[in-house]
């Protein structure tokens, strides 16, 4: 059984609910983003990145548990990086990560010197 939250919106309501999302990372953009709270699933290849996305857009697993089984960075667990500045992380990464509405992730792998990341923003500040 899912929530109501979990099912995919239809028509107006997802168009409405993209346009807010656009609006609140363009909003984020603007004022300058000191920090983002992120999480990530790291892997060599991207044909790997590409899979796991296909799981996650499945719904079959959760981030936390995708990051926990396929990450090749077992530093963070369940991928979480915590808050992060943006000189702490790859100048790529943190590009990407701009572009997510918060609690969301990449809808394409993101290629930095460490390999392919699934970036997840779970809040900013």
């Amino acid at each position: 059984r899912t929530m109501g939250k979990d099912k995919p919106l239809g028509g107006k309501a997802a168009a409405a609910k993209e346009a807010k999302d656009k609006a609140a990372v363009a909003a984020a953009k603007e004022k300058g983003v000191e920090m983002m709270e992120v999480r990530h699933i790291l892997v060599e290849k991207h044909a790997k990145a590409l899979e796991i996305l296909e799981i996650l857009n499945s719904g079959k697993m959760a981030f936390n548990e995708t990051a926990r089984e396929h990450s090749i960075d077992k530093a963070g667990r369940s991928g979480l990086l915590g808050w992060k500045r943006r000189n702490e992380l790859d100048q790529d990464f943190w590009a990407a990560a701009l572009e997510v509405p918060e609690g969301k992730y990449t809808p394409e792998p993101v290629r930095t010197q460490y390999g392919y990341h699934i970036i997840k923003v779970e809040a900013r500040k």
